[in-house]
This record gives C-alpha cells, structure tokens and sequence, in this order.
C-alpha cells in the first residue's frame, strides 16, 4: 500500500484507474448495457484505492459522505433541476423547434413511474458520485473549495469521453466538434453544483439525488417533446444542450461565490469526524 501518497496522487491514480476500468467495460460489454455497467467503475477504483493502493481505514470511508443523509438538502436536490428545464424546453417549444406533445403511455403513467425512477436510479448514479464527490472532491479540498468543486466536476467529465467516443450509445447524434465541449462545460458546471451540496450538506446524498433529478427530468421533458430535428435537443435542450448549459452555468457560479465566502470551513463528512 502507497499510505504516503500525496491527495492529488490519489487523485491522479483513482482517474487513471477509473479510465482504465471504463475502457476495459467497453471492451467487454456488449449493447446499450455498456452505459450502465460503465457508471460503477468509479465505484470500483474508489473500492480499489481504499482497500488496495491507499488503506486509508475509517477515515477513509468516513470521507465518502455515505454515513449521513442530508435529508435538508433532499428537497433542494429534487426541485433545483425544474426550472433549468423549464427554461430550455420552453423556449424549444416557443420558438417551434420542438413540440409538446402527450408521452406514449399517457401523462399520468408517466408522472407515476417518475418517484419510482428517482428512487431505483439514485443508487445507479451513486456508483459515479461516490467516485468524484464522495472520494475525489474531498482530496482536493486543499487546493480550496472553489477549485475542489470544479476539477472535481471537469474529471467527472472526462471520465464520459470515452462511452462517448467509444460507443454508439451515448450522445452520439451531433457532430462531436459541437457536442464534446457543450457536453464538457455543462457536466463541469453541473459538477460544481453537487460539489456545492456535496460540502453544504455534510452528505454525499443530495448530490446523488440532484444527478439523478437531472436525468430523469431530462428524460420527462424530452418524451413531453416532438424535436423537429434531432439535433434541436441534443445542441439546444437535452442534457448537455446550449439552453441547459447557460443556467447550469450561471447556477454554478453562484455556487462558487457561496464558497468563497465560507472559506477556511472544512465540513465534517469530510474530515470523518
């Protein structure tokens, strides 16, 4: 074990394991599985640098933020996704590139399986957010929390690139010149959000259920939408689309703000105490 490893080399070693575990997922997997399985490789390199490389005991796993639920932030986490939606879908709508319409199944179905989804896919996005806000964004804390949220959020990112470049499952409609650095800048800005409420809350649980309010209302609205071209959502509306990035975006550097202003504290789902 690398005990005397510095927190930007476990940084450094959990990404590239991390990498090396998604390339070898896509090597394996076949079909549009690939996609879920490849979300608990940051699990695995998590569960490989406590056990394998670092051995960093109760601390270790205290730092992970899974011990404390944040059950104030849960309500934050769940309705902060709404209005960025409602903003970029509606001016989809309003400027005719995309129609409502009625989903297949009926609204009612849809409005029933949702909670449903909410529940069973916040412990899917937990094999991600384990990995970059409860293992990695604590390490970088010494580098300031502005700093933490935001690297964090950009290797969040590029740990995507290869599902994206390597499969045809996975924002793969639009020209990559255009997609890889929306899809980049919007998952960076979004990243610094569930760092926000990953600190805020003391708990790496508000951040797991604000990444999986984003997908799932991401799905709702694009099957309450007739694109009149696939490209209309994937640069425009969809999950990394300009329209949701702008507010992302904004969003994220009020949240930078609030940390600058409570530097010097050091949460204690951090520190393990």
């Amino acid at each position: 074990m690398f005990s005397s490893l510095s927190d930007i080399g476990k940084v450094v070693v959990f990404f590239c394991t991390a990498i090396v575990l998604s390339l070898i997922t896509i090597s394996l997997i076949p079909g549009e599985g690939v996609v879920i399985v490849n979300m608990f490789t940051p699990l695995v390199a998590t569960l490989i640098m406590q056990l394998i490389v670092t051995g960093e005991g109760a601390a270790g796993w205290a730092s992970l933020g899974l011990h404390r639920a944040g059950l104030r932030g849960w309500g934050l986490a769940l309705l902060l996704p709404l209005p960025i939606f409602l903003f970029n879908y509606g001016l989809v709508w309003l400027t005719g590139l995309g129609t409502p319409v009625a989903p297949d199944g009926g609204i009612a179905r849809l409005l029933f399986r949702l909670p449903i989804g909410l529940a069973m896919g916040t412990f899917l996005v937990l094999g991600e957010e384990i990995g970059f806000r409860g293992y990695v964004l604590p390490r970088l804390l010494e580098q300031g929390r502005q700093q933490a949220v935001l690297i964090s959020g950009l290797l969040h990112a590029l740990w995507h690139l290869p599902v994206i470049f390597l499969t045809p499952y996975y924002h793969s409609e639009g020209s990559p010149l255009i997609v890889t650095p929306l899809f980049l800048l919007t998952l960076t800005a979004a990243g610094v959000i569930y760092g926000y409420l990953r600190l805020t809350y003391n708990s790496l649980w508000p951040a797991a259920i604000l990444h999986k309010a984003v997908n799932a209302y991401w799905d709702v609205f694009a099957a309450f939408t007739v694109a009149s071209s696939p490209l209309a959502t994937e640069y425009l509306g969809g999950e990394s689309g300009l329209l949701t990035l702008l507010p992302t975006a904004v969003l994220a550097g009020w949240c930078l703000m609030r940390l600058r202003s409570r530097a010097g504290m050091r949460p204690a789902a951090v520190t393990g105490s």
